[in-house]
């Protein structure tokens, strides 16, 4: 039995008349008749009564319906989470970190709130090791701190800060004549 088929079935029962079923799914009354006729006998058992001014169902149509509406609409919500999926608004994403700078939370606070059915992992650990792992599809995306290009990667800045260099005050380095 195709899809198609449960949709007929349910129109038919909602309708209660073939006639406006078919103009409901925008089709023909015959081949519509012929198709509920073909559920009937592809299940062998009888849907419906048919009546002087329409259709009713019968006790096993009226199981079969239950069951229909509940076949489809799981299809319905299957194809819902596929879609989201495909659009990046479902799933898993794998995130590393070399340092929790305070951009990331706010970055990940605000990418929750974009998206609620995503879930986030969270892993810490050296630049090089975070493009490696994404290189080998071990994590999605990575918060790293400015290193050499990569192959296969793109790197995009989020931020510029300045680099300091913290000495103690007898260090060599620190003299007047000598600036970083």
């Amino acid at each position: 039995m195709e899809l198609r088929h449960l949709r007929y079935f349910i129109a038919v029962a909602e309708e209660g008349h073939i006639t406006r079923a078919a103009e409901r799914l925008r089709m023909q009354q015959p081949p519509l008749s012929r198709q509920i006729k073909a559920i009937e006998q592809e299940m062998d058992v009888q849907l419906f009564r048919r009546k002087a001014r329409g259709v009713e169902l019968t006790d096993a149509g009226r199981a079969f319906l239950d069951d229909a509406r509940a076949m489809l609409g799981h299809l319905d919500r299957a194809f819902d989470t596929a879609r989201r999926i495909a659009r990046g608004e479902q799933g898993r994403i794998s995130v590393g970190y070399t340092l929790f700078h305070p951009v990331v939370p706010r970055v990940i606070r605000e990418f929750r709130q974009a998206f609620p059915l995503v879930s986030l992992t969270l892993e810490e650990s050296s630049p090089y090791d975070l493009i490696e792992r994404m290189q080998n599809d071990k994590i999605d995306v990575a918060f790293i701190t400015l290193i050499a290009d990569q192959e296969g990667v793109a790197i995009e800045p989020l931020l510029e800060e300045p680099r300091v260099v913290a000495l103690p005050s007898g260090h060599p380095a620190c003299s007047e004549r000598k600036r970083w």
